[in-house]
């Protein structure tokens, strides 16, 4: 199993606890424990002489607990644990905190002090490499890129405090990427997003810093919405500012193929837009046109029906929930993720959503929809050159958001600036950009 594997596997927040648990397989009864787990899976000490095949399923249980025996899949096996995956069902934050409260005193406290070990030395070194440091990272690194990314409170507490804010520059150097030759630095306002949306002075100000603190980059990439926050303060989006539609859109069209191409949507001949009518959205139906027969654009923004003929095929735009009760397959493009809720209930069974929201589709609002039978994946595109340390929240190190790649390419090639959709994909293709379709990280 590769590191990569590996490594999205860990997709929930891990309770570091240990507990004891029955293993129910080939009708008997193994005794062992747990050695760390999750909402999504469990690991387990091994116990002496024991071999299940990768794949098989078992059924699981914790003796002292309410909890009813859960069926899982084993995922791997090592030499002293057995990693155990739940496919369909998952713990829910209740019966995580039942068995979190099982665990002895001392065992809580140590996993408490790890946990504020752990934050608080991610906070210092984000410190520490914003004010001792900074210089030294920019110089050694000498960027060729910047991404400018935007978070919400959320995002900004896993960075910093706001003892710590106050004592550092209003842009944050959060990370390293490197793709090919190519180096970058990830560059973070302390300004909210909900304070990026409202206020087109501190876009302005954002923006301006961004150029006075790294002038020599050759592209400054915009993540997510921060392309229309800095049109709506009136900024003209131009070298070396890049506002990476054509990357978002080279990445949802490389997956819309993928989604097609599965067995079980392989007879579906039309998809769903979920904010079809926004800047993104709207260049997203006309591209996905050119492989379904039909691309419906849904988006409480339009007043009525409207059916239009690309040059590739049609696009219909509405808002009518109606319309999503026999479609499967979805892109999600809303301001925010978790607008879904507002619509999953027309969604029929089996349906699919590729989630390409900033912020994404959050952990409650998923398994409300794996209720329903509704699978969310998250939409990204892949280098097999590219690193990105640490990485950001919701994200591996080695997926690319699509945003950031227009201003990978463009580095490469800039006389694609500005040039048809077709002729970036295949350039961006060529280079080794390939879109993914891969399970949320649980944060």
């Amino acid at each position: 199993m590769t590191n990569r594997t590996q490594r999205e596997r860990r997709r929930d927040r891990r309770l570091g606890i240990r507990l004891p648990v029955n293993l129910n397989y080939a009708e008997a009864t193994i005794e062992t424990s747990s050695l760390n787990m999750s909402a999504g899976g469990l690991r387990l000490k091994r116990p002496s002489g024991l071999f299940i095949q990768p794949g098989k399923t078992i059924d699981i249980s914790f003796r002292g607990a309410s909890l009813e025996p859960m069926p899982a899949l084993v995922a791997n096996m090592g030499k002293s644990h057995i990693g155990i995956q739940f496919d369909e069902k998952r713990f829910s934050d209740f019966e995580l905190r039942e068995l979190y409260d099982l665990a002895p005193a001392w065992q809580r406290l140590l996993v408490n002090s790890k946990r504020r070990l752990w934050r608080d030395s991610r906070r210092f070194a984000v410190f520490f490499a914003n004010t001792f440091f900074r210089s030294l990272i920019i110089r050694l690194t000498k960027p060729d890129f910047v991404f400018a990314v935007y978070g919400n409170r959320r995002d900004a507490d896993t960075y910093f405090s706001p003892e710590l804010a106050k004592r550092m520059p209003p842009n944050l150097v959060l990370g390293f990427i490197r793709n090919q030759n190519a180096r970058g630095l990830l560059v973070a306002s302390q300004t909210l997003e909900h304070e990026l949306q409202a206020d087109s002075d501190k876009v302005r100000e954002y923006m301006g810093q961004l150029q006075r603190d790294f002038p020599d980059v050759k592209r400054i990439a915009l993540v997510g919405r921060l392309p229309n926050f800095v049109k709506k303060a009136g900024i003209d989006i131009s070298d070396p500012l890049v506002e990476g539609s054509l990357g978002t859109r080279y990445m949802i069209w490389d997956v819309a193929k993928q989604m097609k191409a599965r067995p079980e949507y392989s007879q579906e001949t039309s998809i769903v837009v979920l904010g079809g009518a926004g800047r993104i959205g709207n260049a997203v139906c006309d591209d996905l046109s050119g492989l379904y027969e039909k691309v419906i654009a849904y988006d409480p923004r339009y007043e009525q029906d409207e059916e239009i003929t690309t040059d590739q095929g049609t696009v219909l735009r509405t808002s009518n929930v109606a319309r999503l009760h026999d479609q499967k397959l979805y892109i999600g493009l809303m301001s925010h993720g978790d607008v879904v809720l507002d619509m999953f209930q027309h969604m029929p069974k089996g349906s699919l959503i590729a989630d390409d929201t900033h912020p994404c589709i959050s952990l409650n609002v998923r398994e409300k929809l794996l209720e329903r039978e509704i699978t969310v994946e998250k939409v990204v595109l892949s280098h097999s050159e590219f690193l990105m340390w640490p990485r950001m929240p919701s994200w591996n190190r080695r997926d690319i958001p699509g945003c950031l790649v227009e201003a990978l390419v463009l580095l490469q090639r800039p006389e694609l600036e500005g040039g048809e959709f077709l002729s970036f994909c295949q350039q961006a293709e060529g280079m080794g950009f390939t879109g993914r379709l891969i399970k949320p990280l649980a944060e």
